[in-house]
This record gives structure tokens, sequence and C-alpha cells, in this order.
């Protein structure tokens, strides 16, 4: 097992998946086209962010988004995860708090203080993210305004 930077090749795989993992991240609420997921994906890979990848026999099981954010409440950088997707034949087998684990380390190398990312509501995946000690710090609501009279 190896956790390390994905190359550019490798890159390129994992946004083949970019479809799949905003449809299962987003719990199906965000409209499903290749463009918006490489929308969400390409912003944060053009500011210097990056994917490291967890290999074993020289296939690709799981990744994770390492990036950087600026936080308006706190008006500070702080190290950003956009994404962490396993392989579903991957899943359940500690891949995710790996990738999670190393990502931390890496965003400690390059000085940040705080980690942060977004999690849609009832994502079962918001389980693991509170064992690794991250805390809720907002809610973003909505409610469907009916405009019919």
């Amino acid at each position: 097992m190896t956790i390390r930077k994905a190359t550019y090749s490798e890159t390129q795989t994992i946004l083949n998946y970019s479809l799949v993992v905003l449809k299962e991240a987003t719990m199906g609420s965000v409209e499903q086209s290749q463009e918006k997921a490489l929308q969400l994906v390409s912003p944060f890979l053009s500011d210097g962010g990056f994917y490291l990848v967890h290999i074993e026999n020289n296939v690709i099981q799981g990744w994770i988004g390492v990036g950087k954010i600026f936080d308006y409440y706190t008006d500070e950088m702080v190290g950003f995860i956009p994404e962490i997707f396993v392989l579903p034949q991957y899943r359940k087998q500690g891949i995710a708090e790996k990738l999670c684990m190393e990502a931390f380390s890496k965003l400690k190398e390059h000085g940040y203080q705080k980690v942060q990312l977004n999690v849609f509501s009832g994502n079962p995946v918001k389980n693991l993210y509170y064992k690794l000690g991250f805390n809720d710090v907002s809610t973003l609501m909505q409610k469907d305004l009916d405009l019919s009279p």
C-alpha cells in the first residue's frame, strides 16, 4: 500500500470519475453534469491543489483532494479537502481514514493550522469526519419557495 501525490496521468484518471464523485458527495442534490463536476474541481487544482492517491498493486483504490481556501470568518488561509473518494470495491478497509491522515500531514507541512471540508446533509461519511476530529462549524439551510400564486 502506498499513499503519494498523484501523477498528471493519475489526476486525469481521477477527473474521469468527477461525475460519480459529484453524485455521491452531494447526495444527488446538485445538477449531475460533467461540466458541473469539473467546474467544482478546476479551481482547487488551478490554485495549487493536488490529489493524494491510495495505491495497491498498481491500482488506484481511492484519493483525496488537498488544497487551501480563505476562511472569510477568521481572515486566515486554511487547508481544504474538496474531495475524498474510495472506489466501492475498496470501501470499509480504512482507506479514507489513511488518506485523511496523510492529507493532514501534508497540510501541516505547508504550515496550515486548520483544515476544512464541506459535507452534504445525510452523507454517511460525516461519521468518519467526526471520528477524525472534525466539528460542525455552520449549517447551510435551504427552503424551496413555491412561486405560484
